[in-house]
């Protein structure tokens, strides 16, 4: 069997019904053996019927859905699903995530020719969804700023990438000490190079849709919630690659020598009220055609600020 799509899911049974019927809807190459496993991981809605009803439809692909008899989390789920697919690649496609038909194929063209391999796509938002600036900056992040060719592990996200199932068995999946948000993708893709010698590749194209709305505040809230927990645990874990990510501005890394001088000032910015001030400007930013902000490079800019803040927020109350 050659692809394998994992997709962990709670609670979402109406966007599931969309992730799903875009699956099904995959155009690949004739006798490509692949199926869907889904992981209900212990939805206390609908889910659980709806997804055996559909299990029970006849056809390609396989349906099959994993229940480990409560909520275990993000990273456990995932790793439930990968052990039960059959697959030689995994795919990581989130259950609020609309795939164009393309999607799969052109994941399984990248993958073969690069065997042994994994693959990194993105996502935008829902336009109809697209109502205020950091829309706009959220769909502009990661491998959305490359093209086709090699992406380092830092872009990998589980909404729409590619792993080779050995390899990723063999480093131990997920680190299933991650049980907050954030940092559990990027995590592993950096086991998967270091340890497994896996590179990674850009797919640019076809793009799916997120089907999920964020607040501002919703979204800064996030970054806080990394810092008081998965920031610690990747900065412990991976010291070495805060530098690449721009995190050593926020937290230290053993082994990591002492802050330089930018560090240092951008740490007494954040601390002495910018942190606090950035999201507050950002919130009356201006906006222009289709919601986007005025001033886009500028706005880009201090939004990588505010998350920044936000990470150093999460940092100091864990410290406290």
């Amino acid at each position: 069997m050659k692809l394998s799509v994992v997709t962990p899911t709670f609670n979402k049974r109406a966007l599931l019904e969309r992730t799903l019927a875009a699956l099904r809807a995959q155009e690949l190459p004739k006798g490509t053996g692949w199926e869907i496993v889904v992981v209900d991981d212990g939805s206390t809605d609908d889910t659980a019927a709806w997804l055996a009803a559909q299990a029970a439809v006849p056809g390609s692909p396989q349906l099959r859905v994993v229940s480990p008899g409560g909520n275990v989390g993000r990273a456990r789920a995932r790793n439930l699903g990968a052990r039960a697919a059959r697959g030689q690649w995994i795919v990581f496609i989130d259950d609020d995530i609309v795939a164009p038909p393309g999607l799969l194929a052109a994941h399984l063209d990248l993958l073969e020719r690069h065997p042994g391999d994994g693959t990194i796509g993105y996502a935008v938002t829902e336009p109809r969804l697209v109502d205020a600036p950091h829309l706009h900056y959220l769909d502009t992040r990661g491998t959305a700023r490359l093209g086709p060719g090699p992406a380092p592990g830092r872009y990998f996200v589980t909404q729409n990438a590619a792993v080779p199932r050995e390899a990723f068995l063999a480093v131990g999946g997920f680190d299933e000490a991650y049980l907050g948000y954030g940092f559990e993708d990027m995590e592993v893709a950096f086991r998967l190079e270091d340890r497994a010698q896996v590179r990674f590749h850009c797919l640019p194209a076809p793009v799916p849709v997120h089907v999920h709305h964020h607040t501002l505040a919703q979204l800064l809230a996030k970054r806080r919630e990394c810092g008081r927990g998965s920031l610690r645990l990747l900065a412990a874990s991976h010291p070495g690659r805060l530098r690449e990510m721009s995190l050593h501005h926020v937290i230290d890394g053993q082994g990591c020598g002492r802050p330089g001088p930018a560090t240092v000032l951008l740490r007494a910015f954040l601390d002495g009220g910018g942190a606090v001030l950035l999201p507050r400007l950002l919130a009356r930013w201006p906006e222009g055609p289709g919601h986007g902000p005025r001033w886009r490079g500028l706005y880009f800019r201090l939004m990588n600020l505010a998350v920044l803040g936000c990470y150093r927020q999460g940092v100091r109350d864990s410290a406290v």
